[in-house]
C-alpha cells in the first residue's frame, strides 16, 4: 500500500496554519469534513473529521473505519469516535467561531455537528484550502507526470485500436474505461461541484458532442437517458466520416490529468471544415497572447507598487 509521506502531510498542515494565521488572525479552530480534503491533509478518506485547533495538535477523528485509517495514513494523531460527542468531550471549551468547508457541508450535517460543538458563528475555509492545494509539491508533480504518461498512451495509442464502425457510444466508453484501468487509471474522476457526477468523461460521436450539457462544462453528449445523462448513447453508432470527441480525465494516486482529443474516423474532413478549425485555433492563439500580455503587465504593476 502506497502511503502519503509523513513529511508531505506535515508540510501541508504547516502551510494551512500559516495561511490561516496570515488571513484569519482571530481563528481558533478549523474542521475538515470533505473526503478529498481529508485525503490531502491525512492520506486517508474515512467517515470522520479533521479537527485543527490553533494552539494544539490536529486530530483525525474517525467513525468508520478507524482500523483502515490507521493502516492507510501516517498522520500523527488518529482517534476513533462513535459520534461527534466523543470528539467534543476532548475539549474543555469550544470557540465562538469555527472555520469549515461551507461549500461542502449540508445544513442537516452542520446542525448535527453543532449539537455537540455549540459555536455561535461559522466562517469559510474553502478558499484557504483551495489556495494551498493549487500549489503542487514535487511529490504531487511526480505523480501527475506519471499519470500524464499513462494518459498519453491511452489517448494516442489505445483509443484508435477500439474505434470500429457500428460501435455505440456506450460500448466504446465501457471498452475505454476497461483499458484506462488496465493502464493504471485509479477508476474515478472527481469534481468539486455540488451534485456533479461523472463516470469517465465525455464520449461523443459527431453531433452528440454539441448536445446541451446538464452541468457547467463545455462538452455534452446524449448520455444513457434523462435520468443518467452520462457515459454515452446506446443508439448513436459510429459511422464513416464521424468526428470522435474524447474528453476524459486520468487519475493516479488521487491526482488527475485532463485531456481532450478529437479523432477523424474513416475519412478526412472537408477543406471548408478544416478552414473553420484553423480560424478557431487562430482566435484561441490571439486570446492567449492578449491574456499573457495582460498578466505580464499586471505583474509589472505589482512589482512597481512593491518597490514604491
Amino acid at each position: 500500500m502506497k502511503r502519503v509521506p509523513l513529511n508531505e502531510l506535515k508540510s501541508r498542515m504547516e502551510k494551512f496554519r500559516g495561511v490561516m494565521d496570515k488571513y484569519n488572525a482571530d481563528w481558533k479552530m478549523a474542521v475538515i469534513f470533505d473526503k478529498v480534503n481529508l485525503y490531502y491533509f491525512t492520506g486517508t478518506m474515512p467517515e470522520g473529521m479533521l479537527l485543527i485547533p490553533r494552539d494544539d495538535e490536529a486530530t483525525l477523528w474517525v467513525r468508520r473505519s478507524f482500523e483502515r485509517a490507521v493502516k492507510e495514513s501516517l498522520f500523527p494523531s488518529i482517534k476513533p469516535m462513535r459520534s461527534f460527542r466523543d470528539a467534543a468531550q476532548s475539549f474543555t471549551t469550544i470557540p465562538d467561531t469555527i472555520y469549515l468547508e461551507t461549500e461542502f457541508v449540508p445544513l442537516a450535517f452542520y446542525n448535527r455537528f453543532k449539537k455537540y460543538f455549540p459555536f455561535e458563528n461559522v466562517k469559510s475555509l474553502d478558499r484557504q484550502v483551495s489556495n494551498i492545494r493549487s500549489i503542487k509539491s514535487s511529490y504531487e508533480i511526480d505523480i501527475m507526470e506519471r499519470c500524464g504518461t499513462i494518459h498519453k498512451k491511452i489517448l494516442e495509442e489505445r483509443v484508435p485500436e477500439i474505434l470500429e464502425e457500428g460501435i455505440s457510444e456506450v460500448e466504446f466508453a465501457t471498452k475505454l474505461y476497461s483499458i484506462m484501468v488496465e493502464e493504471g487509471h485509479h477508476g474515478i474522476a472527481r469534481f468539486a461541484m455540488l451534485d456533479t457526477e461523472i463516470l469517465i468523461g465525455h464520449i461523443c460521436f459527431g453531433e452528440s458532442s454539441i448536445y446541451p450539457t446538464y452541468f457547467n462544462g463545455p462538452g455534452g453528449n446524449y448520455g444513457m437517458s434523462a435520468a443518467v445523462p452520462l457515459l454515452g448513447s446506446h443508439e448513436r453508432k459510429l459511422k464513416k466520416g464521424d468526428l470522435v470527441f474524447v474528453d476524459v480525465a486520468c487519475g493516479l494516486e488521487g491526482y488527475h490529468t485532463d485531456k481532450t482529443m478529437t479523432y477523424m474516423f474513416g475519412q478526412s474532413l472537408s477543406d471548408d471544415v478544416i478552414e473553420v478549425h484553423k480560424s478557431c485555433v487562430d482566435i484561441q492563439n490571439k486570446n492567449a497572447l492578449r491574456a499573457t500580455t495582460w498578466f505580464c503587465a499586471f505583474l509589472n504593476c505589482q512589482s512597481n507598487l512593491y518597490q514604491s
